[in-house]
């Protein structure tokens, strides 16, 4: 006799999610942290300027979220990572599930992790904006450019920002696959990253690192791009769910 009360993936998949999202509440504390202190790096500036005559004279600061972003993308690395480590894997097998069911939450969770941090991301232009404004060190006068087209721009800014901040998450993900596997990349991963903070273009020449980035960052089409991403995290996504099937075959 079969049950009535047949569990579907689909019920499975959305059950292990809504979970994660209030048990994983610890990465988004730890998103605001990270944010706060890249606000506060970004108080310096990313250039200036200055001008004038014998009566008139000016200095030009120019600010940018940018460094928020960069820390963004840091942070939904290390936290796609995590959540491919065994303890959090485990806890998926509290519940009805399997290995694919545990994957797809996951997934689905770095998919709602990225779209957190460029929202807050995004926003933290605005709280950039009105601590400069306030800075006892300027004069009042404040310009920002403004077009016609600037609500499209916006949105294709921030959907581009997603995209940055989404593919980091995939890589994240791939990566926690292969510690799982070995290791070895326990201690490989964190030395090539804190190495390439240090010697960021000698890894990158040797690495080709720079080609991979310049691969996405100097794409001309945005539908190209899209596309690109879409590819990637296909393939960085699916190369994990892969790995960690063979995993549990040989467990």
């Amino acid at each position: 006799m079969q049950s009535l009360n047949k569990v579907t993936l689909e019920q499975v998949v959305k059950k292990q999610f809504l979970n994660k999202l209030s048990a994983y509440s610890g990465v988004y504390i730890s998103l605001i942290i990270l944010q706060m202190i890249a606000v506060l790096f970004s108080m310096n500036g990313v250039g200036m300027s200055g001008g004038g005559s014998n009566q008139v004279s000016y200095n030009l600061h120019y600010y940018s979220a940018n460094l928020v972003f960069v820390f963004t993308m840091l942070w939904v690395f290390i936290v796609s990572i995590i959540i491919t480590s065994k303890s959090y894997r485990d806890e998926d097998f509290s519940f009805i599930s399997n290995r694919l069911s545990s994957d797809l939450s996951n997934i689905l969770f770095v998919v709602v992790a990225s779209v957190l941090g460029t929202v807050t991301a995004f926003l933290s232009t605005y709280t950039i904006k009105v601590i400069v404004f306030y800075l006892p060190k300027f004069d009042s006068f404040y310009y920002s450019p403004v077009s016609i087209n600037m609500g499209s721009f916006l949105f294709m800014g921030i959907l581009t920002a997603f995209f940055y901040i989404f593919i980091c998450g995939a890589a994240g993900y791939f990566v926690g696959t292969l510690v799982r596997v070995s290791s070895l990349f326990k201690v490989l991963v964190p030395a090539i990253i804190i190495g390439y903070l240090f010697f960021g273009g000698f890894i990158s020449e040797v690495s080709g690192l720079l080609t991979i980035v310049e691969f996405f960052y100097l794409e001309s089409s945005f539908l190209t791009f899209v596309i690109k991403v879409i590819l990637t995290t296909m393939v960085l996504f699916s190369s994990a769910l892969a790995i960690f099937n063979r995993m549990e075959v040989r467990q």
